[in-house]
């Protein structure tokens, strides 16, 4: 055979590339993956994941300092989007540069550009990517707020009333675009841009209320889009601002003088709309929102509360007194309030503790509401009549549900209404005046006296254990020293009455209260035995002190041989007589019996 007629031999399938060409076709597979996600990340995209080798790369990729880590804008990125932001700017200057020119009327700019800095908000609520919508939301920012200050304040185109709207608009828009894309500085920036830019204009057009009801209104919503989601600190800046605002009101509606020149459009009547509605908004969005959740009051709720009782009715309580008018009507409407917190707290009665603070909360804003409302409508005495027999329901109460906060709210009403009485001035007049009690008891001091005695002799006879605690047993004692004290003012009038026919004698005077001291010392140490839970002992030897000097200074001084013999007597039967019912204090069989089987006692 020739080797013309000798045919190749068959080459296999499998061996059709040589084995080398075939390991660079995968390094360069691996290479073009590698530069496909450096660009998608200088794109500001997220590159990727190349998809898995068949076989391991013998080399290993060094990293490329110009390539950003991962969730971050690559620079050349941010420096894209500031200059983009540039170019927005330049278009709201040359809209500027056209009313300045005259070619465009002022009125007509103000509207243009607002339109324009609004389309820039819409285009960064449609914008695919977070950073796109944050710097096109900026530039919003950058153009409405300040356009709406100029437009007001110095070239007084815009009204304040369409001011203040057009403000909450574009403050509205802002913070949608802002919490639909989760922008937290977009939202935070515009909000303290309109609390600014709301002050600068109500300074510089001596225009107040409509801004105040932008700050109101601001306040809110914020409060209530961020109950239970996100950004809860944003409530802070529009309450405060919110406050300012109500502060500077009132302020200015009860100036010394009256209202001054500039401000001769506030009247005290809208005055006190505008703080009475800073205290609904708040304390009425509190207590809706703690009823609906069940959820615990928290730091911001208690100062805020605070702040709008001090500002708000403190503002609309001084603006009413200085006008003289409306005070009868914000009594009545605070009176209401007292009542609806005391409502509003005892859903919150039987929880122990999640929710506890939230019925200690409403209670004692009831307490105050509903003091104050008695105080602006009531005359003193009346009002302290009534302080009076709150203050026995409320120890009532205190009895029934075994409550130590019932106690402590008895015993500021029962404080409120010594005070409002005249009850507690007559009896310091008693122990302290040189000529002792000038006049009679008042009508409205003798009940007051009367509901304070029933009140501590029910809490003495129905107490349950552990009731006085370390913070009832200091209000406990001070109503008792205040029953002894109206008691003793009480006998020293009774006394010098009856034995002075015209001026009362000095002498007789100071042995009567060395006398009525002397008792009060022995009815201590003799309560001290019986009722040991309340520590009556430890105020027997300081008011014994007490009467040792009032004798030595004044019943020495002023005293005749007769008189002195009684305050000797009075004086010497104490010092031996409270020792000895000091000594070894016992119980009671009643009250061990009671303490075996009285149930618990809570807060």
């Amino acid at each position: 055979m020739s080797t013309a007629e000798a045919y190749p031999s068959r080459r296999d399938p499998a061996e059709a590339l040589p084995q080398g060409l075939e390991a660079r076709l995968v390094v360069l597979a691996e290479t073009v993956a590698r530069l496909e996600a450096r660009v998608a990340a200088l794109e500001g995209a997220v590159p990727e994941q190349p998809a898995a080798s068949p076989r391991p790369i013998p080399c290993t990729a060094v990293s490329d300092p110009m390539v950003p880590a991962p969730g971050l804008p690559s620079a050349v990125r941010l420096m894209g989007l500031i200059g983009r932001t540039c170019l927005i700017l330049g278009g709201a200057t040359f809209i500027r540069a056209l009313v300045d020119a005259g070619t465009i009327h002022r009125g007509w700019g103000v509207a243009l550009g607002l339109a324009y800095a609004i389309i820039w908000a819409l285009l960064a609520a449609r914008a695919k990517h977070p950073l796109d919508s944050a710097f096109h939301a900026l530039a919003s920012i950058l153009i409405a707020y300040p356009l709406i200050v100029e437009s007001t304040a110095r070239f007084g185109i815009l009204e304040p009333v369409l001011a203040a709207l057009l403000l909450f608009t574009v403050t509205g828009i802002h913070g949608v675009v802002a919490w639909r894309r989760d922008l937290q500085p977009i939202i935070w920036t515009a909000t303290l841009a309109s609390i600014l830019s709301g002050f600068a204009m109500m300074s510089a057009r001596r225009s107040i209320e409509p801004f105040l009801a932008v700050s109101l209104l601001l306040g809110a919503t914020t409060l209530w889009v961020t109950y239970g989601r996100r950004w809860q600190s944003l409530r802070w800046p529009t309450a405060l601002a919110s406050d300012l605002g109500v502060v500077i009101l009132t302020s200015l509606a009860a100036w010394p003088g009256g209202i001054p020149e500039a401000y001769r459009g506030i009247t005290p009547g809208r005055t006190v709309v505008f703080a009475l509605a800073l205290v609904l908004i708040y304390l009425g969005s509190f207590a809706v929102r703690m009823l609906q959740r069940r959820r615990v009051v928290n730091a911001f709720e208690v100062a805020q509360s605070i702040l709008v009782l001090l500002l708000g009715f403190g503002g609309a309580l001084r603006v009413s007194l200085i006008s003289g008018s409306g005070a009868g009507l914000l009594g009545a409407g605070v009176s209401l309030a007292g009542l609806g917190c005391y409502a509003t707290a005892f859903p919150f009665r039987d929880d122990q503790e999640e929710t506890h603070a939230n019925f200690i909360f409403f209670l004692f804003f009831g307490l105050v509401f509903l003091l104050l409302g008695v105080l602006v409508l009531l005359p003193l005495p009346g009002a302290g009549a009534l302080g009076s027999v709150l203050g026995l329901a409320a120890m009532l109460l205190a009895l029934q549900s075994r409550r130590a906060v019932f106690i402590i709210q008895s015993a500021l009403y029962l404080g409120t209404g010594a005070l409002a009485s005249g009850f507690a001035a007559w009896s310091l007049r008693a122990f302290l005046a040189p000529t002792g009690p000038d006049a009679s008891l008042p009508w409205s001091a003798a009940l007051s006296l009367v509901l304070l005695a029933l009140a501590f002799t029910a809490f003495l006879w129905r107490r349950a254990p552990g009731l006085v605690s370390a913070r009832v047993r200091p209000l406990v004692l001070c109503l008792g020293a205040a029953v002894a004290a109206g008691l003793g003012a009480l006998a020293i009038w009774i006394c010098c009455h009856a034995f002075s026919t015209g001026a009362v004698d000095p002498s007789l005077l100071a042995a009567v209260r060395t006398g009525v001291l002397s008792a009060l010392i022995i009815s201590l140490a003799w309560f001290g035995r019986r009722a040991p839970d309340l520590e009556l002992k430890w105020l027997v030897y300081p008011v014994m002190i007490i009467t040792a000097l009032k004798f030595l200074f004044e019943d020495l001084a002023v005293g005749r041989p007769l008189t002195l013999f009684l305050g000797f007597m009075c004086y010497g039967a104490t010092l031996m007589l409270a020792p000895r019912l000091l000594k070894n204090p016992t119980p009671s069989d009643r009250d061990r019996n009671a303490n075996d089987h009285m149930p618990e006692v809570h807060p």
